[in-house]
C-alpha cells in the first residue's frame, strides 16, 4: 500500500506516492499516463515491492490529488523538471540504489522525451516505456492539429475532451471503476496535448534533440497489439529506429489492451508486470 507525501514544488502542490521494499535492491520512479493518477499502479508497484523494488511516483500538476489546473501538466520543459523531482527524491531516499525510470501512455512520451534530454536522465540505471503516445488511434488530422496548436499558444490551459472508454484500456477485472473515478480527468489542456504530439513527431522522425548522456542504458519498449488508444505502430516506429542500439528490447503482447500491465480481455496483464519486474532486476 502506498504512502502519500508532498514535493516541494514551486506555486503548485504535487502529491508523491511511496512503496517501500523491506531490504530494496532498486527503486523504481513512476510516470502515470494521460487523465489518470499514480494511485492507479498500486498493484504494478505491490509486484514490485515483492521482488525489493521501492517504488516513487506522483500526480502530475493538473491530476489526482495535485494541484493545478485540471488535465493541465504544464510546459514540456517544466514537465521535465518535474521528473527530476522524483529522480531526486529517489537518491534522496536511497542513495545508494540504481533508480529505473518506466512510463506509460504519456507517461512513456515523457519516458521517451527525458531519456533523450532530461536534466538528469544519466542518472536512472535503465528505462521502461509501455504504450507510448507516439500515434494514436484516432489521430488529429494535420491541419486541425496546426489550428490546435496555434490556440495552445494563445490559450493553453484550454480543454479538449479525452474520455476513455475502461473496456479499452485493460481486462474488466483490472480497470472496472475508471469510468466513474472521480480522481480520473476527462479532458486535457491544448498545451498539454500539443507538447506530447511535438514529441511523439520528433521521436517517431527520429530528429528528437538527444544529450546522449543515457547512451547505452538498458531499454525496454513494450506494447500490445490490440490497444484501442495508442497505435501500436508508434512503438513499431520507434523500434526499427532503436533496434541497433545497445541495450535495447522490444516486447509486443499479443491480445493486450492500452493499459497491457492490466492485461486484455483474456489475460490479466501478470505477465507484463513480471517482465518488468525481471527487466529491472536484471
Amino acid at each position: 500500500m502506498y504512502i502519500n507525501f508532498q514535493y516541494d514544488y514551486p506555486d503548485t502542490e504535487l502529491m508523491g506516492y511511496f512503496w517501500e521494499a523491506k531490504n530494496p535492491v532498486k527503486v523504481m520512479c513512476i510516470i502515470h499516463g494521460k487523465g489518470e493518477y499514480a494511485a492507479r499502479y498500486d498493484r504494478l508497484a505491490s509486484y514490485m515491492v515483492e521482488g525489493g523494488i521501492s517504488v516513487i511516483s506522483m500526480d502530475l500538476p493538473g491530476h489526482g490529488i495535485s494541484g493545478g489546473s485540471r488535465g493541465h501538466i504544464g510546459a514540456r520543459a517544466q514537465v521535465l523538471n518535474i521528473i527530476t523531482l522524483m529522480i531526486d527524491k529517489a537518491q534522496e531516499m536511497y542513495p545508494d540504489l540504481p533508480i529505473i525510470l518506466y512510463g506509460h501512455s504519456m507517461g512513456g512520451n515523457l519516458c521517451l522525451d527525458y531519456r533523450m534530454r532530461g536534466p538528469k536522465n544519466g542518472v536512472p540505471e535503465k528505462y521502461i516505456v509501455s504504450a507510448p503516445w507516439i500515434i494514436l488511434v484516432n489521430d488529429v488530422p494535420k491541419p486541425v492539429f496546426r489550428i490546435l496548436h496555434a490556440i495552445s499558444g494563445i490559450l493553453p490551459k484550454l480543454k479538449i475532451n479525452s474520455t476513455i472508454n475502461e473496456e479499452f484500456l485493460g481486462n474488466l477485472e483490472n480497470t472496472r471503476g475508471y469510468n466513474t473515478d472521480p480522481l480520473v480527468e476527462k479532458a486535457i489542456s491544448l498545451k498539454t496535448a500539443a507538447d506530447a504530439m511535438d514529441v511523439a513527431a520528433s521521436l517517431r522522425e527520429n530528429r528528437h534533440p538527444n544529450n546522449k548522456r543515457a547512451k547505452g542504458k538498458p531499454f525496454l519498449l513494450m506494447h500490445g497489439d490490440a490497444d484501442k488508444v495508442c497505435s501500436v505502430e508508434g512503438s513499431r516506429k520507434l523500434a526499427s529506429i532503436y533496434k541497433n542500439e545497445e541495450n535495447f528490447k522490444y516486447i509486443e503482447w499479443e491480445g493486450y489492451y492500452h493499459e497491457i500491465h492490466n492485461g486484455g480481455p483474456e489475460v490479466s496483464g501478470d505477465e507484463v508486470i513480471k517482465t518488468i519486474r525481471d527487466f529491472a532486476l536484471e
